[in-house]
């Protein structure tokens, strides 16, 4: 059985919207790297690098998973979330100084992987299983 022509528009509009979605959720992700990289190199960098670089990310996730979920969307705006609180908080304590830009720029990058990290792992399904049944489960026995 062939697939209606208006079945596929719509399942190739809804693939568009998550991709987007997924999209502007990266960009979250990747949008703490602005200041990093601006004062690593001493220039304000073009306002188009940061969404062309989770336009990158995003294509690379989406070839290498293939269809997009709306899990996936979910965690990817989660992680956003996580990621722009973390370097909120990270610009706030580790401010990127005119001085010792080697030691800013390193220290706001750690800071940056470690909210990654922290995001993808609350995002992480293998890791939730593995909560659940350390800590959830075992309190109530």
């Amino acid at each position: 059985m062939t697939a209606d022509p208006l079945d596929r528009l719509a399942g190739a509009v809804g693939e568009f919207v998550r991709f987007v979605l997924l999209w502007a959720g990266l960009g979250s992700v990747t949008s703490p790297l602005r200041p990093v990289l601006s004062a690593a190199t001493g220039q304000r960098l073009p306002p188009w690098l940061v969404p062309a670089v989770a336009a990158v990310l995003t294509s690379v996730v989406y070839w290498s998973v293939g269809r997009f979920s709306w899990r996936l969307v979910g965690r990817a705006w989660l992680c956003g979330v996580v990621v722009t609180v973390g370097s909120v908080v990270g610009f706030v304590f580790l401010p990127l100084d005119d001085g010792a830009v080697l030691v800013s720029v390193a220290a706001a990058t750690g800071w940056w992987l470690l909210s990654v990290g922290v995001g993808v792992a609350l995002t992480s399904p293998t890791l939730w299983r593995a909560f659940r049944a350390r800590v959830l489960l075992r309190s109530r026995s």
